[in-house]
């Protein structure tokens, strides 16, 4: 896949991200809140980092970038809007969204050291 490629896909993913966090979590889902901004951003690390093979850092970087924003936005959208779309600004949220990225860079670091102590053992 050509990088062209990779960002378009991206950028369409990124469209739909912003419409899903946007509008409100259908009911059998919201007790589960926290649970799912972890897991969003662990799979969107996951997903870019398969895309992006040598950029983690900045893929952390730009998603929690994008996970504060998001939250900004989800205000904005309900004072533009004059209703209620979805929640609030919610630190919370942004916390579970950086839990997510540290699982996936804690996964990611495990492999690496992982891949290092096996290459090393390897060569002797």
């Amino acid at each position: 896949m050509s990088t062209s490629q990779k960002i378009i896909l991206v950028v369409i993913c990124f469209i739909f991200a912003v419409i899903g966090f946007l509008i409100k979590i259908p009911v059998p889902l919201r007790g589960h809140d926290k649970f799912w901004h972890t897991s969003f951003y662990f799979i969107a690390a996951a997903f870019l980092h398969y895309l992006f093979r040598k950029r983690i850092f900045l893929i952390v970087i730009a998603l929690t970038l994008f996970g504060v924003l998001i939250e900004y936005l989800q205000q904005l959208a309900n004072k533009l809007t004059r209703s209620h779309i979805h929640g609030r600004f919610d630190i919370e949220d942004v916390y579970a969204n950086c839990k997510g990225l540290l699982l996936y860079s804690l996964l990611v670091l495990t492999f690496f050291i992982g891949n290092t102590i096996y290459k090393n053992f390897k060569s002797q």
